[in-house]
């Protein structure tokens, strides 16, 4: 009788339960049941259906935001907020309220699967809490009736083949972790802001420059009608600085160096982050100076940093379950761009490049890892996934909404999508830094051309944003690819001479978009895989992820013509430079250029 008993009781996987009675002490959890409660059991228009799923999540935000340009601070947000996000379905697993897009701009950005968000307050106030559950359930309840009514009336008029199901059954989960407090030294940090901003007055070249540092301390409630309940906190450090210089001819040339950590002993030290600054400066000042390198056809090889960027902005940022809403608009359109969404069996990649996430990885090579979950937003858990095997797409990261491709979660979701956790970019075979210069100078030679490109940094979205053609540019290149994806511009580039193997700094246009073809035709990878941060562009949520990669070498690339109308550069000099008497040829000038009449020497590769 008593196994009898233990098989009939309520299946839930405890995960964790180390702080039970915060869990059930907490106003913010007793608000959310007992509203949950009483919705399911009430909450009904007469000739309509009852709801039959409701997930509420809590998210409390305490947020440090210090920005400082040129050594002063210019901006500083210390901040506590709390929204909650209602989920609400109407209808059944197989057929509900959610993946139709009326062309709406909710539609358009959330397919329609979630009602809304909304700020409450931060007070532990059970009636106040109580009351807004209260109200954003009732506005979910309302949305969702009429959104079930008119995907009905689609599909009574429209014939959809191969249509998933809506929403995936998964067993009830209790996750409880330990709230997360951090007490953040504001003044501290305005200090270190600015006198790490202060770094670029040394550089006249850099026109635009910015220190962000950013603590997000973040605690999430979970609740869902199944009976799944879980908690989890966690801290986040994040320092960016982005800076910018402007050539004679009008482009521009924009760099980042990204600082992350979970507590402030996981940042590198003042001294460190000011050499990686100067570094960057420097690296700017030189590439201004350099012939620019258009409409360029042919191999390139992806060193270090670059090769980071290189496999998160194409593939990387690809790897989410492509849901496709039924109806049209924006959000329809949305649905279908994604490159590998019809490749699942096919090969994306060389047959000798694997592609794995892991949600449970902590660290590479003594290298702080930060993708990791031990339960996913939908209070799933993750899994280790094998995205591509030998070359070939085998699956996607889900969420609770199925596809046609992948049918149930895998425990993937983050705030609404399908995400990355760590991503591992792994080869049979490996290949020395020597042997792969060998190589980029034999296919150079094989096409005819005087000389080959290394990358060996690559801008995210957070340089972009100092010029943000670049983006645009991007994006037109990767749309002429078809079913292209789109690789912003280079930061830091060099030509290596295909007879000699001298290597001199360069500056190139924009890529002309990715192709699958170019990511099938991968030559080979490095043997110096290592980990790089991957800060999302909602740096604000707290969460950057990871990815371990080698270097990669491109068979073929092409990059854009440059563009024939460009901005000029400032009338007259800065202000301070022009005070300080620090013209073209000041010292950070003529050590920029003491480095790159030395660079062959130093970088060349062996012969």
């Amino acid at each position: 009788m008593r196994r009898i008993k233990l098989l009939a009781a309520p299946l839930a996987l405890l995960l964790t339960c180390n702080t039970g009675a915060f869990a059930q002490d907490d106003v913010i959890f007793k608000a959310l049941k007992d509203e949950m409660d009483r919705s399911m059991s009430s909450l009904k228009i007469k000739g309509h259906e009852a709801p039959y799923f409701i997930a509420y999540s809590v998210k409390e935000k305490d947020v440090v935001r210090i920005a400082a340009s040129f050594g002063a601070v210019s901006s500083k947000n210390i901040d506590r907020d709390r929204d909650l996000n209602v989920e609400l379905r109407v209808g059944d697993y197989d057929l509900d309220n959610t993946r139709f897009s009326d062309g709406g701009f909710l539609g358009a950005l959330l397919g329609g699967r979630m009602s809304r968000g909304e700020d409450i307050t931060i007070d532990d106030d059970y009636k106040v809490l109580r009351q807004a559950v209260w109200s954003e359930t009732d506005d979910a309840y309302k949305g969702a009736i009429e959104k079930l009514e008119a995907k009905k009336a689609f599909l009574q008029q429209n014939t959809v083949k191969d249509r998933p199901a809506d929403f995936t059954k998964e067993p009830a989960v209790v996750s409880i972790d330990t709230p997360v407090k951090v007490q953040c030294d504001a003044e501290k940090w305005s200090t270190v802001t600015r006198q790490l901003s202060g770094v670029f007055k040394d550089y006249p070249k850099v026109d635009q420059s910015l220190v962000m540092f950013g603590l997000d301390t973040l605690n999430r409630w979970f609740i869902n009608s199944e009976g799944t309940k879980t908690f989890s906190g966690r801290p986040e450090y994040v320092i960016i600085s982005t800076a910018s210089a402007k050539a004679d001819d009008g482009t521009t040339i924009c760099d980042a160096e990204v600082f992350v950590g979970r507590t402030e002993e996981e940042l590198p030290t003042q001294a460190e982050m000011e050499k990686k600054l100067r570094e960057m400066a420097t690296r700017l000042t030189e590439a201004i100076a350099t012939p620019l390198i258009e409409d360029y056809n042919g191999p390139i090889l992806f060193e270090g940093e670059a090769s980071g960027e290189f496999f998160s902005q194409t593939i990387g940022q690809n790897f989410g379950n492509p849901v496709e809403p039924l109806g049209g608009g924006f959000s329809a359109m949305m649905g279908s761009s994604n490159p590998l969404k019809e490749k699942v069996g096919q090969r994306v990649l060389p047959s000798f490049l694997s592609v794995i996430d892991d949600p449970a990885a902590t660290d590479y090579k003594g290298t702080k890892l930060f993708g990791g979950m031990k339960i996913d937003h939908e209070g799933v858990k993750p899994q280790k996934l094998t995205l591509i095997d030998k070359g070939i797409l085998k699956t996607f990261c889900s969420t609770r909404t199925p596809s046609r491709y992948v049918k149930q979660s895998n425990g993937h979701a983050r705030y609404g999508n399908a995400s990355t956790t760590n991503l591992f970019v792994t080869s049979e075979t490996t290949t020395s830094k020597d042997e792969m210069y060998k190589k980029l100078r034999e296919l150079g030679k094989q096409e005819g051309l005087k000389y080959v490109i290394v990358v060996k940094r690559v801008q995210n979205l957070f340089t972009a944003a100092l010029d943000p053609k670049s983006i645009f540019m991007g994006m037109m290149g990767s749309m002429r690819k078809r079913s292209g994806f789109t690789l912003l511009p280079a930061s830091l580039v060099y030509k290596v001479d295909v007879e000699t193997g001298n290597e001199t700094i360069a500056r190139l246009t924009p890529f002309d978009g990715v192709g699958l073809n170019t990511m099938r035709d991968i030559v080979a990878v490095g043997d110096d895989p290592a980990a790089y941060p991957v800060i999302l562009p909602t740096v604000s949520q707290g969460d950057a992820l990871s990815i371990v990669t080698p270097s990669v070498l491109v068979k073929e690339l092409d990059t854009q013509k440059s563009d024939k109308n460009m901005e000029k550069g400032p009338i007259i000099p800065n202000p301070y430079f022009e005070a300080k008497g620090m013209a073209p040829s000041s010292p950070a000038s003529d050590s920029a250029k003491e480095k790159t009449d030395s660079h062959e020497k130093k970088h060349s590769p062996a012969k």
